[in-house]
């Protein structure tokens, strides 16, 4: 294959990337719309039923009928799985099941509105991430979706419908379709369909109707629809064209291409592009052909100023290195499929005819025969030449010239040596052997330097007479010459491959400063870390100064840069403006042109996260690939700054989600805690009320112990959430006092009352007389809240047994019981506040033992849970710290 048709292998590596990845997966299917009742399910139903006469194993994973009778005729023969049943609150919802259809695996599963959101409680938010799922496993998917439902067309929709569409998937989604099918109808049509209640039915038809369903906004719609069609098709085309290397352009769209340079004309160029691509409704892209020439300051900012006004028409700018302009534009066109080329009138010069290749535009024509190109009139502005010759290479240092010195010296002396073998014309071919070896190694001024070093030894010391420089033979005259013309091509081509070198050099640094720096920023956990990141790259990439000021969470920019740097009120000025119009201001721009900084914004997809100022250290001009880099940074340290704004978010919406779910909890759990006891108080006390049972002591007086017991209980609830509103309200203070663990022990019986009527409580006293620092009371409270825990759990007539015991530091306090025990999984989450261990039996609200975990840690000790070791029960241990008591004290025990 000829270099002129040779494909992009960066482009075909892109799109085989996308071809196995769509075969790795499942087939997906999309039936596109403008609107809700073109037909979408109807035409996946009816693809479904094709299938099934194939022989396909194809099930319904979920289909909306929206009692349409015809939809639901085609929905009867086809194998359905259940849906999901999901509470949510007081409803049942019904979803899609995407366990039960991994595991029954058909070839084929049909998934109706794929922007649909999925109850809470699903795997899920979204449906379309269930169908990507479904897709890794290798099913084939058949789906629907609306074009109102796409990101990137949902501001339009609402602009259109004056509806704000709330259920929307990415666009990425439909890039992984393997076939999207139009389902098309005229406005008129669907409204007819509506009017015959094949859409909506009774008042929602007419409400639909009246607003969303106007005839100009379905007609809009639709074109909306027909077009992301036309550019998917338009796009798989290009993919399939790379691909099988078809030489192109074929003309199923027109496409514009623009050449841009640093000439003042290339604005009237940009200009009549963007109102022919207006005209015709076409892409177009502005082109930026980098030769390796060296520019100036001014050309370096009139092509910065071109390729800024092709952005701002909504050009697609590109830039290409390349030593052939004709070549690299018809080079892109062929790659883009371009249609019509757009440029200005060459100017012929002198060498262009010498060499046959005629102007730019006689070689483009010749070039690219089937693309159209227009010339576009350029005023006839006389402009002064400012052409100079500059020779290349003489800014090698010094020691190449020394060493050039001496190695033509030592040349010399050889030669010399082996004059009487080889005779002087020899001599000077071994010159020139020795002028080709320099150039291997240096640029052209050392060369030249060689050339006439190398003249003048081999005329005064070689050439007859030696020691004259007379010359009298022409072919010694000709190698003479020939020194310097060899010298010439050889610093011109040593200087070609070391400019390639230097370029590819650059390019390799910022490929690697770009690499490090989006690693950097994945690593990157607070927003100073992306900025100091950023920063540090500019700085060691463009020698220059950077400040970066970020946006807060109000969205307004913050006056100081985020490494407390002093930030005058001029740059503020600038960088506020910058923010404020989302555009490039300062140093070098046509905005604020004399300030010493150049802001950048840096954007997001929809906002922009700061503002960046570059304070360069040389007022040179960037270049574009200088200019280029800075962007990229801008861009990657933008969408770092959001990646870690939306992170933040999430885990907001996550800690509420969190708290709305136990509010929940709390509020269903407290309710039902206190409704009751409420309800056992308030029927025993209307029961006490009645004659006939007053009447009856023994009724009377079971009746009164109820609401007594009853009453007890919703005291116990109440001082819970008390003392759990003080405990984390830091309100609850302790009042520390001597106390003797054995008093408090024997003391419990006439504490406990009812809590433990059903069970044998037993006290064992391993320590004695035992004084710790606590205080009394909230210490009681702890073991009422672990004895009635136990007397909930256990079994009526068990044994309810406190063990005290003494260990070195610390005082050991067991409460065990026979009840079930604690499962395994439970134990470390069992003092979590409203923790309920899943089965339990019910009452409480998941409070008490967070309240003891709490009290205990205040005292200085610590409480775990445990299973006896002969498995006979749970186990509560509290340890104390334990220090010897007063002196006062030590006689009693």
């Amino acid at each position: 294959m000829s270099d002129e048709h040779r494909p992009d292998p960066d482009r075909i590596l892109e799109s085989l990337k996308k071809e196995s990845g769509k075969q790795e997966r499942g087939h997906f299917r999309v039936f596109f719309g403008m609107c809700p009742g073109v037909g979408k399910t109807y035409a996946m139903l009816k693809a479904a039923q094709e299938q099934i006469r194939q022989g396909a194993d194809l099930v319904v994973g979920v289909v909306e009928t929206h009692g349409r009778r015809e939809t639901e005729e085609l929905l009867a023969d086809l194998a359905v799985v259940p849906r999901k049943a999901i509470q949510y609150k007081d409803t049942v919802l019904l979803e899609m099941d995407l366990d039960a259809i991994l595991q029954r695996r058909p070839a084929v599963v049909l998934v109706d509105e794929l922007a649909h959101t999925n109850a809470p409680g699903s795997r899920h938010p979204k449906r379309y991430q269930d169908v990507i799922e479904i897709l890794e496993a290798g099913i084939d998917v058949y789906s629907t979706v609306n074009v109102q439902h796409l990101e990137s067309r949902a501001d339009l929709v609402q602009q259109i419908t004056g509806v704000r569409v709330q259920e929307r998937i990415p666009d990425s989604i439909l890039d992984l379709a393997s076939q999207i099918e139009l389902v098309d109808m005229t406005a008129q049509g669907l409204l007819k369909r509506m009017k015959e209640g094949k859409v909506y039915q009774g008042d929602r038809a007419v409400r639909a109707e009246e607003n969303f369903f106007r005839e100009a906004h379905l007609t809009a719609l639709r074109e909306l629809a027909l077009r992301y069609t036309a550019e998917r098709v338009d796009q798989d085309l290009q993919n399939q064209m790379v691909v099988q290397q078809i030489q192109g352009p074929w003309n199923t769209q027109e496409r514009l291409l623009v050449a841009v340079s640093h000439s003042p004309f290339s604005g009237r160029l940009i200009r009549a592009t963007r109102r022919m691509a207006a005209g015709l409704e076409a892409p177009w892209i502005a082109l930026h052909v980098d030769t390796g020439e060296i520019l100036s300051d001014e050309d370096k900012s009139m092509l910065l100023k071109n390729l800024s006004l092709a952005r701002e028409l909504g050009a697609e700018v590109v830039s290409v290195r390349g030593s052939a302009i004709a070549e690299s534009i018809h080079q892109v066109s062929h790659e883009r499929n371009i249609t019509q080329i757009v440029m200005g009138r060459p100017e012929r010069r002198w060498w262009e005819r010498l060499s046959g290749q005629g102007s730019l535009l006689d070689q483009l024509v010749r070039k690219s025969s089937a693309v159209d190109v227009h010339i576009i009139r350029q005023e006839d502005v006389r402009r002064t030449s400012r052409w100079r010759w500059v020779p290349p290479g003489f800014d090698a240092g010094a020691a190449a010239y020394w060493n050039t010195f001496w190695f033509v010296m030592g040349v010399s002396f050889v030669s010399r040596l082996l004059l009487p073998l080889i005779g002087y014309r020899a001599v000077g071919f071994v010159f020139l052997i020795a002028m080709l070896l320099t150039g291997l190694v240096t640029t052209q001024g050392p060369i030249l330097f060689a050339a006439g070093l190398s003249a003048l030894i081999w005329n005064y010391f070689f050439i007859p007479p030696i020691m004259t420089f007379a010359i009298s033979a022409p072919e010694d005259v000709m190698m003479c010459v020939a020194y310097f013309l060899v010298a010439l091509a050889s610093g011109v081509l040593a200087a070609r491959i070391r400019a390639r070198d230097r370029d590819l050099e650059g390019r390799e640094k910022r490929t690697r400063a770009l690499y490090e720096l989006v690693r950097e920023f994945s690593s990157s956990l607070t927003p100073w870390e992306v900025c100091q990141a950023a920063s540090q790259a500019l700085e060691g990439l463009l020698n220059g100064k950077v400040k970066i000021l970020r946006v807060d969470k109000d969205g307004r920019l913050e006056r100081k840069p985020y490494n407390e740097s002093r930030l005058d009120e001029k740059d503020l000025a600038q960088a506020l403006w910058t923010f404020e119009n989302s555009k490039n201001a300062g140093w070098r721009t046509e905005t604020l042109s004399q300030s010493r900084a150049l802001s950048v914004p840096l954007k997001t997809k929809d906002a922009l996260a700061g503002v960046l100022l570059f304070y360069p250290r040389e007022k040179t001009v960037l270049s574009l690939d200088q200019q280029t880099l800075l962007e990229n940074i801008c861009a990657q340290t933008g969408l770092a700054l959001d990646r870690l704004r939306l992170q933040k978010q999430s885990e907001q919406v996550k800690v509420l989600e969190a708290s709305e779910s136990l509010h929940q909890a709390l509020l269903n759990s407290v309710s039902h805690e206190l409704r009751t006891p409420l309800t056992a108080i308030i029927g025993s006390a209307s029961a006490v009320l009645d004659e006939k049972v007053s009447e009856r002591k023994d009724v009377r007086d079971q009746l009164a112990q109820e609401i007594v017991d009853a009453s007890l209980r919703l005291n116990q609830v109440v001082e819970n959430l008390l003392d759990m509103s003080r405990l984390n309200s830091g309100v609850l203070r302790l009042n520390k006092e001597w106390v003797d663990l054995e008093d408090v022990l024997s003391g419990l019986s006439g504490k406990l009352g009812r809590l433990v009527a059903h069970h044998r409580l037993t006290t064992v006293n391993e320590a004695g007389s035992c004084f710790v620092q606590i205080d009394e009371k909230l210490f009681l409270h702890v073991l009422l809240n672990l004895i009635g825990n136990a007397a909930r759990y256990a079994p009526v007539e068990s044994e309810i047994q406190l063990r005290l015991e003494r260990a070195g530091d610390r005082v050991v306090l067991r409460v065990l019981d026979e009840g079930p025990g604690i499962p395994q999984e439970n134990l470390q989450r069992i003092f979590d506040a409203f923790y309920r261990v899943p089965g339990s039996v019910t009452g409480g609200v998941g409070l008490g033992l967070a309240i003891v975990k709490a009290l205990v840690e205040a005292h200085g000790g610590r409480v775990y849970a445990q299973n006896r070791k002969d498995m006979s029960g749970a186990e509560f241990v509290i340890e104390l710290p334990y220090v010897n008591p007063p002196g006062e004290l030590e006689g009693v025990q």
